[in-house]
């Protein structure tokens, strides 16, 4: 009778373990991500390698622009924010007023593309042409090429409360963009519609072009094309670069920004063990595999093996 009710009592607290949800711990659990869904490419095949990795971990991820989701985080939406710039001073201090110590960590090195339609003759901008589009010096096309008839410069932007905005408006010192400026509400929508119209402009986070192996990459690849730009520092090599990995190394390519995923969990749960994964070797392997500069270097090993070999008669 005693063996029968140990066996029952065994029974029923592994039933009660299996139905509880996982520990949260670095590597179990779930956590809550938001993410600027300019790099949803990259945070996507991030989330799914982790989560391959530990089953027990669950990875929510929240795709915003820059604007929403720094207001989200800013709101206790999340415990993680995937995003490309850092918290501001008003920030900080709400979190410190909170007893909040949100972490920082570097994760990529990566850049905003300028694309043009297929339809337009022109592949490539000094940095100064760039830069003037955006203060509203430049408003045509044949200001940049007396023989370039597209028209009217038309700049096309993912979202108005994107990271795509507050960066070029940053690098032109502006504090407003000129008209005639277009916000659409996707990357997607951005690349229809610069694929549509031969005097767009449109600005796009790399991510969504830079892996060759992605379908998604290279049917946005057919649709518009990458513009080269000039470098903007002086004494710079001569020459068009493209927002390449190797070229955002070297800082010939302009319109580079930097990855980081910010953290402000109270203990060592699932989001930091998502966020040390991002940063780790695996993690920096991904975003290099995505055609994206990683934060650290990642090493290759190549091993070279010696063995006898007959000569076939």
């Amino acid at each position: 009778m005693m063996k029968k009710v140990f066996l029952f009592l065994c029974a029923a607290t592994t039933w009660l373990s299996c139905g509880q949800s996982p520990k949260n711990t670095p590597t179990s659990g779930h956590v809550k991500v938001l993410a600027d869904e300019t790099l949803y490419p990259i945070v996507d095949a991030l989330e799914k390698s982790f989560e391959h990795s530990y089953p027990n971990a669950s990875v929510e991820v929240i795709y915003l622009p820059e604007a929403a989701a720094f207001n989200a985080f800013y709101h206790d939406s999340a415990a993680v924010i995937i995003c490309a710039r850092t918290l501001d001073e008003k920030e900080e201090a709400h979190f410190k007023r909170k007893k909040l110590n949100p972490r920082t960590a570097l994760l990529a090195n990566d850049a905003i593309a300028l694309v043009f339609s297929p339809l337009n003759p022109d592949t490539a901008l000094t940095c100064e042409q760039a830069i003037a589009v955006f203060k509203g010096e430049v408003t045509d096309w044949n200001q940049i090429n007396a023989s370039n008839k597209s028209g009217p410069i038309h700049i096309v932007f993912d979202n108005q409360g994107s990271s795509t905005v507050s960066f070029m408006m940053k690098q032109a010192d502006i504090g407003k963009l000129p008209d005639p400026v277009f916000a659409q509400k996707t990357t997607e929508a951005t690349v229809e519609y610069v694929a549509n119209n031969p005097n767009a402009l449109g600005v796009i986070g790399y991510g969504w072009l830079s892996d060759y192996d992605d379908p998604q990459c290279r049917l946005f690849r057919k649709k518009c094309q990458v513009a080269s730009i000039s470098p903007c520092v002086e004494k710079a090599p001569p020459g068009f670069f493209r927002p390449f990995a190797t070229n955002v190394l070297e800082g010939l390519y302009p319109f580079s920004r930097q990855v980081f995923a910010i953290n402000k969990e109270t203990s060592n749960g699932t989001g930091t063990g998502f966020t040390a994964f991002m940063g780790g070797e695996v993690g920096q392997r991904i975003i290099a595999k995505s055609g994206i500069l990683p934060a650290y270097k990642v090493e290759h090993q190549i091993e070279l093996k010696s063995a006898p070999f007959k000569l076939s008669q």
